[in-house]
């Protein structure tokens, strides 16, 4: 298993690291295309948050067997929706803080 980490980390260094930046890229173009005002220590949160969740995504999609094309959108895609990925993952984890097995249930 730590083998296949190792190799994973190293196919990161030597070209994932760009869906970083594909990811914060993203991100970048939301912010500009935005109508809202946003402070400058809010956009870089924002674009922090989606680096990170693009790597994130990157860590499991390199391990399947789909379309580069259908990746590099996947990556992108997450980049820009970050901040209702993030928020949806929170108000799923209070619901579930509160009534864990209604959440359960509704899964099913």
């Amino acid at each position: 298993m730590i083998d296949d980490e190792r190799a994973l980390l190293k196919e990161f260094i030597n070209g994932g690291w760009i869906i970083t930046l594909l990811g914060s890229l993203a991100m970048l173009a939301r912010l500009f295309a935005s109508a809202n005002k946003h402070t400058i220590v809010d956009q870089i949160k924002k674009i922090i948050a989606a680096a990170v969740s693009s790597t994130i995504a990157w860590f499991i999609l390199e391990q399947t067997d789909i379309s580069s094309l259908i990746k590099a959108m996947s990556y992108g895609i997450i980049g820009v929706i970050t901040p209702e990925i993030i928020s949806g993952i929170v108000k799923l984890g209070k619901m579930f803080e509160k009534k864990p097995i209604d959440v359960i249930n509704k899964i099913k």
